[in-house]
């Protein structure tokens, strides 16, 4: 939720298990509310994944949740503050609009202060197998 009351997000099918990679996707989208409440579904505007599956999202836990390599970034850092950065097109649609930015009209629409942020995550019946969950990240040098 941006300090504007635009409430954005994005939906990673695969999820980020923070083991430093880049992830394809066909399933992920970006969506947004511009003008915030009431979050209805006829309001929702989804932004799918363009041009094909790949770098759909990039896991990498130093620099935050990120959906494409510009599509929406919010880095989890001490630097960045509560900012949040968006660039729709190479990675996901543009708004119906052709506009390039998924945040409400009184943001900045490359760079969005935010408010809030909310993370979901799956929830897993104690025998079932958990995606990714056996995953070691390592390093080459």
């Amino acid at each position: 939720v941006t300090t504007t009351g635009c409430v954005c997000g994005g939906y990673a099918a695969r999820g980020f298990a923070g083991i430093g990679e880049y992830r394809g996707s066909i399933a992920a989208f970006l969506f947004t509310w511009p003008d915030g409440p009431p979050l209805t579904v006829e309001r929702v505007v989804k932004l799918p994944k363009a041009g094909g599956a790949s770098l759909a999202t990039i896991d990498i836990p130093e620099s935050g949740p990120r959906f494409g390599a510009d599509g929406l970034a919010i880095p989890l850092d001490n630097v960045s503050g509560r900012t949040a950065r968006c660039k729709l097109g190479p990675y996901y649609k543009k708004m119906p609009d052709g506009s390039g930015t998924l945040f409400g009209p009184r943001d900045n629409p490359q760079l969005a202060e935010l408010k809030e942020l909310r993370v979901y995550a799956g929830v897993y019946a104690p025998d079932e197998r958990i995606p990714f969950s056996g995953a070691v990240p390592f390093a080459i040098e």
